[in-house]
């Protein structure tokens, strides 16, 4: 019997980064840069370029690399007011990445507020897309829409094509979070036309990745299967190689999906023993939470110990709406009704959270 998305995915896989959860750019073409040729750079200007362009890759593959990068560009001997907005960027990531919300968002603003002064659309773009992607992680929705559509609004008018619409796959996961299903499936449709015509194929395959999020939500599950197998083939489409274990969990989403349940139990301890090793939070989570929707008719305990797994995860990390899809899984698939109390008191606390940043949001 095939189990609803609460039981085995609360997101089909995405490279945030960012986003992905989360999609955080769109230029995924060849790196021409090493980080030997970026250390040994002495131009400030075409130094931090560089560390730009590098922090594109490190983000989706190597996060840890991402602070010796920020580390590396802050010594330059001719800083200025770009080199400094390219760091508070690149290290703002990292610490939404890494799970420190407060800072990572102060940094991300920082240099938002840089991009804003010189009027670098391009930039702007992908800073406010970076700063729904933190507030998406931390569990306030609302606020994380709002910078995403801010960001699809500044793209309008970037030079950079594809930054129109950049941050289009990650409202669509607002929007199907928001059982905005109508609304998901126009964005999605139109991100995969975008991506697809200018050949950006991990976008093409995050896109379907959410649309079987989206198809999982609404309970169709040969619809799922279709895109899970969709977004597999654009994966074999790219060259990167740090996409592989996105590309592994669809696989193993489509063996599960078909009910070949030894080949996808076999991926998916798998992709927990390699996403341990990537020790990226959210990542992790999410191969704990495939697990324990994968045993929750076959071994109930088995299926508790990983939801357990992700609570204490989400929760040592700060990321409120991981634990409160923990939670809701433990009540709604596990039938443990002693956490009611506490999927209560985390919704408070998101709604405060909310209300907290609704000055933040009218500002803009």
């Amino acid at each position: 019997m095939l189990i609803k998305r609460s039981s085995l995915v609360k997101k089909v896989v995405l490279a945030l980064s960012c986003f992905v959860i989360l999609c955080n750019s769109i230029s995924f073409g060849h790196n021409k840069f090493t980080f030997s040729s970026f250390k040994n750079e002495k131009n400030h200007l075409r130094k931090a370029k560089m560390a730009l362009e590098l922090s594109a890759e490190y983000v989706r593959y190597n996060i840890d690399s991402l602070k010796i990068l920020a580390e590396e560009l802050k010594k330059s001997s001719n800083k200025n007011a770009f080199t400094r907005a390219i760091s508070c960027r690149i290290l703002g990531i990292y610490e939404v990445r890494k799970g420190d919300f407060n800072n990572g968002v102060v940094l991300l603003k920082a240099a938002k507020n840089y991009s804003l002064s010189m009027q670098d659309l391009e930039l702007l773009t992908s800073d406010m897309n970076e700063l729904g992607n933190a507030y998406f992680l931390k569990g306030d929705f609302k606020t994380a829409e709002f910078y995403y559509k801010t960001s699809l609004d500044i793209g309008e008018d970037s030079p950079n094509e594809t930054d129109v619409f950049l941050a289009l796959v990650n409202l669509a996961r607002i929007h199907i979070l928001q059982k905005k299903y109508s609304e998901a499936k126009q964005e999605l449709e139109k991100y995969i036309f975008l991506a697809t015509k200018n050949e950006k194929w991990e976008a093409v395959a995050n896109a379907y990745a959410v649309f079987a999020d989206l198809a999982l939500a609404q309970d169709n599950y040969e619809l799922a299967k279709l895109y899970c197998e969709k977004s597999f083939s654009a994966s074999n489409k790219t060259i990167k190689s740090y996409f592989y274990l996105n590309a592994l969990t669809n696989k193993a989403l489509v063996y599960f999906l078909s009910n070949e349940k030894k080949q996808a139990l076999e991926l998916f301890k798998k992709i927990l023993r390699d996403r341990k090793t990537e020790n990226i939070p959210y990542k992790i989570f999410d191969a704990y939470f495939n697990l324990a929707g994968y045993f929750v008719e076959s071994d109930k305990n088995l299926s508790e110990k990983y939801s357990d797994s992700c609570l204490q995860l989400a929760k040592k990390q700060g990321l409120l709406g991981l634990e409160l899809e923990a939670i809701e899984f433990k009540i709604d698939e596990l039938k443990l009704m002693e956490f009611k109390n506490a999927k209560a008191k985390l919704e408070l606390k998101i709604r405060e959270l909310e209300n907290n940043n609704k000055k933040e949001r009218d500002k803009l």
